[in-house]
């Protein structure tokens, strides 16, 4: 019977009869794990705290079959101000549900724990704007995943420029110089007419955004400022690129876009 002290973070709950929930965590060193808690719906049970959604704490885990079973628990965080924002609630839970999508048992997520803590700190604190985060967590996961984009000069001809069509399908910068002399190259990464691939007209601005969140350390992603339009964009590109490369969609996110449409 194996037995496990971790910190790690609640990314997914669900009720099971009898007070019990299943969660899934997210370690520091084996990855995401299912856990079976025990009695934990009760408010007598000392371990409900450690157990909700989003809560990050220490636990000691016992192997039993293809599940852990909560032994001890010493809660940490729990970002209860996220609870207090239904807008909030949301993006926290597009968050959760997408680094559950993207991690497995067994693999060293150390990375991708500390991005999500970070980023939920940031939600729960109200660091900054909601979207702007959002964006940070998605272009920062693509990296983590192995997606980062090349954004350091245009992918012809190496030159920097003032504006850029960025291709969402390989992450690859092309200038407007190159762009028109390869409008009819059906073998290059933009096609006959450039319009074959997703791509998006981004300034340098939103460039140097992307390379930053890409290359900063973790404790400094959330250090940058960009402009309100340059912002938007941005934040739209981020969305994009990370969902097509995941190749998929999440009900979250849809919710989360309701609340603030």
């Amino acid at each position: 019977m194996t037995e496990i002290k971790q910190n790690g973070l609640v990314i997914l709950e669900k009720d099971l009869p009898e007070n019990d929930k299943l969660l899934v965590i997210l370690t520091e060193r084996y990855g995401k794990l299912p856990v079976i808690a025990k009695g934990v719906k009760s408010v007598k049970n000392r371990h409900i705290a450690s157990c909700q959604l989003f809560s990050y704490a220490s636990f000691g885990l016992r192997k039993r079959g293809n599940y852990y079973y909560i032994t001890d628990s010493d809660l940490i965080e729990n970002y209860y101000n996220i609870r207090n924002d239904i807008v909030r609630l949301a993006l926290a839970s597009y968050i959760c549900d997408v680094v559950n999508d993207v991690t497995q048992e067994g693999n060293n997520d150390d990375e991708i724990l500390r991005l999500s803590l970070n980023i939920l700190y940031a939600i729960a604190n109200e660091i900054k704007p909601l979207n702007y985060l959002k964006a940070i967590f998605e272009t920062r996961l693509a990296c983590e995943l192995g997606f980062t984009p090349d954004v350091s000069s245009c992918s012809r001809c190496g030159e920097e420029s003032s504006k850029y069509l960025f291709d969402i399908i390989d992450g690859n910068l092309l200038c407007e110089k190159c762009k028109n002399s390869i409008i009819v190259d059906t073998n290059d990464i933009f096609m006959e007419r450039g319009l074959n691939k997703p791509v998006y007209i981004v300034s340098s601005s939103v460039v140097k955004a992307i390379e930053y969140v890409c290359t900063a350390k973790q404790e400094r992603i959330l250090s940058f400022i960009i402009d309100e339009l340059d912002w938007l964009d941005f934040c739209s590109i981020a969305e994009k690129f990370l969902l097509n490369h995941l190749e998929r969609g999440f009900y979250s996110l849809d919710f989360y876009k309701t609340l603030i449409s």
